[in-house]
């Protein structure tokens, strides 16, 4: 009966990680496409080239999740014993990590959209992107804290 329920976990881990790169595929291909139609209707390529670019960020991040689960849950856990807290912190950080990348992307795109549209929208996107700093410093803090020290565990 386990081994029946683990390989039902792993199909279900294989189809979510599966969904999630068609999905992220369909958003990039999407995306493309309205760059072609901004291009070919209103011939504004900075526009548009800001919106692929953004929805390309997300992709990307949606392509590394996705990436995650099949390493993680597939690859990894059926081929090691139960996994020690120090990689349960690695793929927490990578995963929070990916989260402050794509935040700070976003950021940064939505910075040259207000600076090409209304210049009274800065703050929005400069928030965006003090919050992404701000999880970076609480990242490094969390890894500062949760490291071990190697002298503390000599005999």
């Amino acid at each position: 009966m386990k081994t029946i329920f683990e390989k039902l976990i792993a199909i279900s881990f294989i189809v979510t990680a599966c969904l999630l790169f068609l999905s992220a595929w369909s958003l990039m291909v999407w995306s493309i496409w309205k760059l072609l139609i901004a291009l070919i209707y209103s011939g504004s390529i900075s526009e548009g080239l800001l919106n692929m670019i953004s929805v390309v960020v997300i992709a990307m991040a949606v392509i590394e999740v996705g990436r995650y689960i099949i390493e993680e849950e597939i690859y990894l856990s059926r081929t090691q014993d139960p996994l020690s807290q120090k990689e349960i912190t690695g793929g927490v950080v990578k995963i929070f990590v990916i989260i402050i990348i794509s935040v700070g992307l976003e950021g940064l795109v939505y910075l040259f959209k207000a600076g090409l549209k209304n210049i009274s929208l800065l703050p929005y996107p400069a928030i965006i992107i003090f919050a992404s700093v701000l999880a970076l410093v609480g990242l490094g803090i969390y890894q500062k804290l949760t490291k071990t020290d190697p002298r503390s565990t000599a005999p």
